[in-house]
């Protein structure tokens, strides 16, 4: 059968299947289970059909804050998918007035270790339901697909054994979409220029060297994704379940 890792959309542009990496633990992730996406409450008409209908999407975990949610919209709740707000903490971009004001001397990954660590219990919760395969499949999506979701994708990934190497490659392949992702944003959001103006310069972007800056940091403070997972309360049994059920 022949699988496409990126889903062709109309309003996303960034829906992309996370199966067919190979894993240590044996096997590799299933097609078709679980999707890494920008905000869905931009998903058309046809859009709508590829996600609910052909790809059978039941859960969607929306990861963006409650100012962001009013602001440009949620997710069409006439398409019949359980929705579940976890709004992780987030002071790398989508904050407008910075509680704390030497974010804007970090590196992209340091940025990326504070949202990881101030919102850790959140990501706790959205790893907890996504790794549920009672709710499979399952799509987990932020504004732009790029940080809160690339953040949580790479934890997923790390669980279920994936290597560092396609981690990395997962949260680059965000690359392409970068140029619409960046003018949608400020047509939504206009503001967001004047927080993005103090961050580092290639905040809009996905550059590699944030995830595996990011990576490095898990493993010297957590020993790695399970480590940081387990601290902030994922329960065992449920990386456990994620590698039964996600690993074929």
């Amino acid at each position: 059968m022949n699988h496409q890792r990126r889903i062709p959309l109309e309003g996303c542009v960034n829906f992309r299947d996370m199966g067919g990496y190979a894993s240590s633990l044996g096997g590799t992730t299933k097609w078709g289970m679980l999707f890494r996406a920008d905000s869905l409450h931009r998903l058309s008409p046809a859009d709508a059909e590829v996600v609910a209908s052909r790809l059978g999407v039941r859960t969607a975990v929306d990861l963006r804050a409650n100012d962001e949610r009013e602001r440009v919209g949620v997710l069409d709740p006439t398409l019949g998918i359980v929705e579940h707000h976890v709004g992780t903490t987030d002071r790398t971009m989508h904050t407008y007035e910075r509680p704390d004001p030497d974010l804007a001397s970090r590196s992209f990954g340091q940025l990326y270790e504070n949202m990881i660590s101030s919102g850790g219990e959140r990501f706790a919760a959205a790893i907890e339901v996504v790794a549920d395969p009672d709710q499979w499949p399952t799509a987990f999506f932020c504004m732009a697909g790029k940080d809160r979701t690339g953040c949580l994708a790479a934890m997923i990934l790390g669980l279920a054994g994936v290597s560092r190497q396609d981690i990395v490659g997962d949260y680059a392949a965000t690359a392409p979409a970068v140029p619409a992702i960046r003018e949608r944003s400020l047509a939504e959001l206009p503001d967001m220029a004047k927080v993005w103006a103090k961050l580092p310069d290639d905040i809009t972007n996905a550059p590699i060297s944030a995830i595996t800056e990011l990576l490095d940091i898990v493993d010297d403070r957590w020993g790695g994704l399970e480590g940081y997972a387990l601290e902030f309360g994922v329960k065992p049994q449920t990386i456990e379940r994620l590698r039964a059920s996600f690993l074929v």
